[in-house]
């Protein structure tokens, strides 16, 4: 089974996967995490705890890739395993998908930390009643029932 803990780095949402992206309930599951998240100029999936992926979960990312795009949101892949890395390669989708460095991942952290936290003047009212607001990290887990 996938399970996902979503973390809020600033205006980026990084879903760490921990399991297999595979046909079943596994492309649901990281779907709806990613819908989830409202206001997220960038999404990025830490792949460093999938045990393994098969073609559905591969059809999944492509699908979360193009959603992404379709609401102007950045997707980006990290951690890929090396089991991961090689469907990616022998797939030839190492091509399709960006991905995020370690390097970037220290100025996302180095961005959030830095941020002052919303007063009520600058907050938008459509957040008043969201219970996801977020200060500077917030897990959450998201899995199957």
């Amino acid at each position: 089974m996938l399970k996902i803990t979503v973390q809020k780095l600033g205006d980026t949402s990084v879903l760490l996967c921990n399991g297999r992206i595979v046909a079943g309930d596994a492309g649901s599951i990281l779907r709806n995490a990613v819908l989830s998240q409202g206001h997220t100029g960038m999404l990025v999936i830490d792949l460093a705890r999938v045990e393994r992926i098969d073609a559905a979960g591969l059809g999944v990312l492509l699908s979360l890739r193009e959603l992404a795009r379709s609401r102007a949101l950045i997707l980006k892949l990290m951690n890929a395993t090396k089991k991961v890395e090689e469907i990616l390669e022998l797939t030839h989708l190492q091509r399709v998908f960006k991905f995020c460095s370690v390097r970037e991942l220290f100025c996302l952290l180095h961005h959030a930390a830095s941020m002052p936290s919303c007063s009520a003047d600058q907050s938008n009212p459509a957040d008043e009643n969201d219970s996801r607001n977020y200060s500077v990290v917030r897990p959450e887990t998201v899995s199957a029932v």
